[in-house]
């Protein structure tokens, strides 16, 4: 069962897969479109499209050198008794607060990234949005969604037991 009413941090490994998620971002979105436009419009650029290039790997590598530890020191996840919460984020800090008795789905994935690594996630879905306990070692996924599984049939149980004694 996991603690209860405390935050926990994700798995060491995230680091490693934080730095390889940036990487993968940095290059599609800085160093590719900076390549492409001083192949494309090198003659106008000149010199400025060496800069323009040298100044996405520069940025590219700043990022994924300091991004990665900032996000992993702010991840925190907790269960409680009537309530999930994640806090996640780089700049802008996100909270979100799901409450057990509107999850209606669990489900635990590991994309190729995550396989590499060795770890896993689990999505929790209610019926507007879903959540994220991402960067988790397998057998700590396997043991929140089973505790979160039991703790929503409890719920669903002890409530038809109501329903039926009203009857």
């Amino acid at each position: 069962m996991p603690q209860l009413n405390e935050y926990r941090t994700p798995s060491p490994k995230a680091v490693t897969l934080m730095r390889i998620t940036s990487v993968l971002t940095t290059f599609f979105v800085l160093i590719v479109p900076a390549a492409a436009a001083w192949i494309f419009a090198g003659d106008v650029l000149g010199n400025l499209g060496w800069i323009l290039v040298g100044a996405a790997v520069l940025i590219s590598l700043l990022y994924t050198l300091i991004a990665p530890p900032i996000r992993f020191r702010r991840y925190r996840y907790m269960i409680a008794k009537d309530r999930i919460e994640i806090i996640e984020g780089l700049l802008f800090i996100r909270r979100t607060i799901i409450p057990i008795d509107r999850i209606y789905q669990i489900d635990v994935r590991k994309g190729p990234l995550d396989n590499a690594v060795g770890v896993e996630k689990v999505i929790v879905t209610t019926a507007g949005s879903s959540a994220a306990f991402r960067f988790l070692e397998p057998e700590v996924a396997d043991e929140i969604a089973m505790y979160i599984n039991g703790t929503v049939l409890g719920k669903i149980q002890s409530k038809m037991k109501g329903d039926a004694q009203d009857v």
